[in-house]
């Protein structure tokens, strides 16, 4: 009787080996993206807790997240001049962030990260 041989062959093995790459580097490249927009969102939580901050006026609100950001190193990122959104609604008002990343992966091969994030401040 004739015994088959169980296991992977070389091309198995570099496909899946290709799939694991091509992965980590998707993760590698975009998790850094994820991590930036986690600290937009904690600066907007943190400056929506401040006191006060449905009397502000534009010019005050991005001052106080220009600082949060500058300490959490992503001031660079977004530009709050264009991504920063107030809305005044009959409870408080909205603040949001709006703003996309094009991340480069490889060679002409971007990625494109659409963020938003808004948090609600009411009056008190």
């Amino acid at each position: 009787m004739k015994r088959y041989q169980a296991g992977w062959t070389l091309w198995g093995l570099a496909a899946v080996m290709a799939l694991v790459a091509f992965f980590a580097l998707l993760a590698i490249k975009l998790l850094p993206a994820y991590f930036d927009n986690f600290k937009v969102r904690q600066a907007l939580e943190g400056l929506a807790k401040e006191p006060g901050v449905t009397a502000m006026g534009r010019q005050e609100i991005l001052t106080g997240l220009d600082k949060r950001m500058y300490i959490d190193y992503v001031d660079r990122v977004v530009d709050l001049r264009q991504a920063l959104i107030i809305e005044k609604t009959k409870e408080g008002m909205k603040l949001r962030v709006a703003y996309q990343r094009v991340i480069p992966l490889a060679y002409n091969i971007s990625a494109l990260l659409d963020f938003d994030e808004q948090v609600t401040v009411g009056l008190r």
